[in-house]
Parts: C-alpha cells; structure tokens; sequence
C-alpha cells in the first residue's frame, strides 16, 4: 500500500464539489481523510480501527488559512466531489482509507473504505464508501 501524494498547500475543491465547514475534533492536516465522531467534529480516519475507518470527507481548508489544525480549529471539508492539489495519481484507481490516520491510499487497509477514485493525475475525486464489484 502506498499514501496518495498530496500537497496540502495545493488542495483546492474544484466546481461541482461539495463543502462544508466544520470544527476539527483533533490534529488534521489539509489533504487528510476524515470522520465526523459522535460529537460532530472531524478526526482523521483510520483503517485499522473499525470505529473509524469509514472516513466521509476530506480535509480542503481551515479557518486561519494554515494547512493544518488541532481541535477547536474551524475546518472545510469535501463531502463529494473533485479535489486537486494530489500529484502522480493514476487516472481511475481507486483510493482507500489508510491504516496511517488520514491518509488515502491505493490498496485497502484492514477495514476495506472506498475514498474515491482518481479522476486525473492531479485531481482526486471525493466518493465516500461506493460498493466494490464482486465476482461470483
């Protein structure tokens, strides 16, 4: 498994995304996978942990314009859509929540979460938990 290259001070929702602001519930950098925990605050999503694997968004903004924050700290998240900032990505892979907290990656984890997919080289498009085919 290998983290999807992002440049956080890249990371930028292009049109058709969607966004919305939210509070950190911990440390997260821009370009980070995240959940919202039952308090409704945004943690870094984990796939090594069931609890937390099943990340929603990611990470494209925070308040005081910085590329990371800790808790408390206001923060943008994509909830769909396409993301650029990412580099060498291969065009229609998919991207998977990482056993390293936020990260996305290009094989599953120990819990298996769908980010999204690779739209481009550059661009990373948002699509939390799609269904993977099976074959019979």
């Amino acid at each position: 498994m290998t983290a999807l290259t992002v440049t956080a001070a890249d990371v930028r929702p292009l049109i058709g995304s969607v966004v919305k602001e939210g509070v950190a519930g911990g440390a997260v950098n821009v370009g980070n996978w995240v959940y919202p925990d039952s308090s409704g605050t945004w943690q870094a999503a984990d796939s090594d942990d069931a609890a937390t694997a099943e990340g929603r968004a990611l990470v494209v903004a925070t308040a005081s314009g910085e590329t990371s924050a800790v808790s408390g700290d206001g923060i943008e998240v994509c909830l769909f859509g396409p993301v650029s900032g990412f580099s060498g990505l291969t065009p229609g892979a998919l991207g998977y929540t990482s056993p390293t907290a936020g990260a996305v990656e290009d094989a599953a984890g120990t819990v298996v979460w769908v980010a999204g997919w690779c739209y481009a080289a550059t661009v990373f498009f948002v699509q939390p938990g799609m269904a993977l085919p099976t074959s019979s």
